[in-house]
């Protein structure tokens, strides 16, 4: 999914992608820090930040 300076992403964006990649939850986290956030949580604002933490924390598979 490209993603190019949108605005705040949600907390369902962030489960679909996981949802979608098939992955154990923390190979999800690193491919989503990794692939949106650069290594840099801020890289995208706060709000986004917070609602990727916030679906991470919700991820059952």
């Amino acid at each position: 999914m490209i993603v190019n300076n949108s605005g705040n992403l949600s907390i369902e964006y962030f489960q679909l992608v996981m949802n979608t990649k098939q992955m154990a939850k923390e190979e999800a986290r690193h491919f989503i820090f990794q692939r949106f956030f650069h290594q840099d949580p801020t890289g995208r604002g706060p709000i986004t930040y917070n609602n990727f933490e916030k679906a991470y924390q919700s991820f059952n598979l």
